[in-house]
This record gives structure tokens, sequence and C-alpha cells, in this order.
């Protein structure tokens, strides 16, 4: 019978002793019988292994899901990943900082205007304080670790500025053509 249930003479005893499988009156094991109550130890055996196995199964995302959590946190520690709340302040900072040179920059460019004799040395002088602007606003990039890119345009107008005002006022950096170097 163990033979035929592809099973050990002693598993066979086992199994006998533990009431899985029981012997007729005669002392033997009838092979319908026994088949049918070993099949339901088989299957009893795998239902317990499936509930089993889905423990293990959540068990093992659990696992991962703390493993990948400490992974997230190391790289925060170690600034391989920044947090949002450290990118939204740092955006605060530069825009802060960005707007508080565009407000002082403002009362310049008015005084430029105001005082200049005719509108081509106007244009002249608010091009400088925008270039110097600009300048500024670049050189937040180093200190913010945030990388802007400002580019100066030349347009028609300026063209015509530029070629009504004196080589000897240009400012320092500024070529002729009226890009920054």
């Amino acid at each position: 019978m163990a033979a035929f249930l592809g099973i050990k003479p002693s598993r066979l005893g086992w199994a006998g002793k533990e009431g899985i499988i029981k012997r007729d009156e005669q002392g033997r094991y009838p092979c319908e019988t026994v088949t049918a109550q070993w099949l339901e130890y088989e299957r009893a055996l795998h239902a317990k292994g499936r509930k089993r196995s889905e423990y293990e199964r959540q068990r093992a995302r659990l696992t991962r899901a703390k493993a990948e959590a400490a992974e997230r946190k190391l790289a925060m520690l170690d600034r391989a990943l920044v947090g949002t709340s450290d990118i939204i302040e740092r955006t605060k900072a530069v825009c802060l900082r960005i707007k508080s040179k565009l407000q002082a920059a403002l009362p310049r460019i008015a005084r430029n205007c105001y005082y200049a004799p005719n509108v081509a040395e106007a244009l002249f002088k608010v091009r400088a304080e925008f270039d110097l602007l600009i300048a500024e606003l670049s050189a937040l990039e180093g200190s913010e670790g945030v990388h802007p890119e400002f580019e100066v345009v030349a347009s028609n107008e300026d063209g015509a500025a530029e070629d009504s005002k004196d080589p000897e006022r240009s400012t320092a950096g500024e070529d002729p053509g009226g890009s920054v170097s």
C-alpha cells in the first residue's frame, strides 16, 4: 500500500497511528478507502500550506516595505534623496532673493530714466541696469544650488540704442554688440 501511495512504509505506519488512515476489520488497508483518506490528508495539508504561503507573502511584502523605507531614510540622511520640504524651502529662499533684487533694481532704473538727457541715454542706462540685474541673478545660481539660465537677448530697439551711444560709455564686460561676456 505504501508503494501504491508513493510513500515510505514508515510514513504509512505513522499515518495509521495518527488516525489518518484506518485499517479494515481484517487489519488490511483497503485500496479505495485508504486512497481517499490519504488524498483528504494531503489536500488538507496543502490547503494549510496555501494559507501559510499567503502569510509568508504578506510577511515578505512587509519586510520589503520596511527595507525600502529604511533605504529612503538613509538616502535622505546622505543627501542623495532630498525631501519635498527641503526643495520647497530652497525654492522659497531663491524666490525671495530674486524678488528683493528686482525690487532694489526698480528705483535705480527709475532714477536713471529720470536723469537721462534723452531717450537713447535712458535706454542705454536701463540696459546697463538690466545687465547688472541679470548678473546678480546669475550669481544666485552657485550659492543656492539652483541652475536658472539667464540669457541676454538683443532686440532691434536695443541695436538702435547701442548705435547711438559712445563706445567709452560701455559698461565693463559688455562688448559693442550688446552681449555680456
